[in-house]
């Protein structure tokens, strides 16, 4: 018996790194396909690596570090380890920059990857989306929610246009069967959680413009000025009910 458990931990321990050895030579082969000056080189490169993280459940468990070193490529990953969404520049446009994006969940023991813009993915546009390339943003944290013995997910976006404004959002989702679906959390009649631009010198943290209060299940969504854009330290107020946020009134 004691023979029969060794040999079950070095299978184990063989698959793990087996397992690991794969995924690191997989990320320095499409950080090479990227970094090459061949269009078609890169664009293999880049249907290999995706269609390769929509397989692969191992990759959720892997950091990727010469991606994020090499790419900036981020990594929002909910708490409970069940959604983890990629998002990294591809190219910039008159000051326009454009991410690729590619989510990874897990719903019992299935696994289900997608790779493309998360909005439109959540918008149920994913048929439309097999043989085109859209813009996506920067997926940059995804905040835990618990409702009963439901998980909903905040996934905080951002982006910035060709005017230098940034914008900031919020979208909220939930685990439905093996599907990822959207949920209207945020309306209130035509108002968005941060659906507002801004002008910032670059170094404003996302995390710094959505709080969530899990004693009084409020979420806090930044506020900007109409007249300059700026961000003031000011919040609007959304009370989580029953089904969904409604916004409180300003303070």
């Amino acid at each position: 018996m004691k023979s029969f458990k060794t040999v079950f931990i070095w299978t184990l321990m063989i698959m793990a790194l087996a397992s690991c050895s794969k995924v690191e030579r997989n990320e320095k082969k499409f950080l090479k396909a990227m970094q090459s000056d061949d269009y078609q080189t890169v664009t293999d490169g880049y249907k290999e690596f995706t269609d390769w993280m929509q397989r692969d459940k191992s990759t959720m468990n892997y950091d990727f570090p010469l991606l994020q070193e090499n790419l900036n490529m981020k990594i929002a990953t909910s708490q409970d380890g069940h959604l983890r969404c990629y998002s990294w520049p591809t190219s910039t446009s008159n000051g326009l920059k454009v991410y690729a994006n590619l989510s990874q969940w897990t719903a019992g023991d299935n696994f289900i990857g997608f790779n493309g813009p998360i909005d439109q993915l959540l918008a149920g546009r994913k048929g439309d989306l097999q043989h085109k390339h859209m813009m996506g943003h920067s997926i940059d944290s995804i905040i835990n929610i618990q409702l009963g013995p439901r998980t909903y997910y905040v996934i905080i976006q951002s982006y910035k246009n060709t005017e230098g404004r940034y914008r900031a959002y919020a979208s909220v989702t939930h685990i439905d069967g093996v599907v990822l679906r959207l949920l209207p959390f945020f309306f209130d009649g035509t108002e968005v959680a941060g659906n507002y631009e801004f002008i910032s010198g670059g170094n404003v943290k996302t995390s710094d413009l959505f709080k969530w209060d899990p004693q009084t299940k409020r979420f806090y969504a930044y506020q900007t000025d109409d007249n300059y854009k700026i961000i003031p330290g000011k919040y609007t107020a959304y009370q989580l009910g029953a089904d969904r946020f409604t916004r409180l009134p300003d303070e």
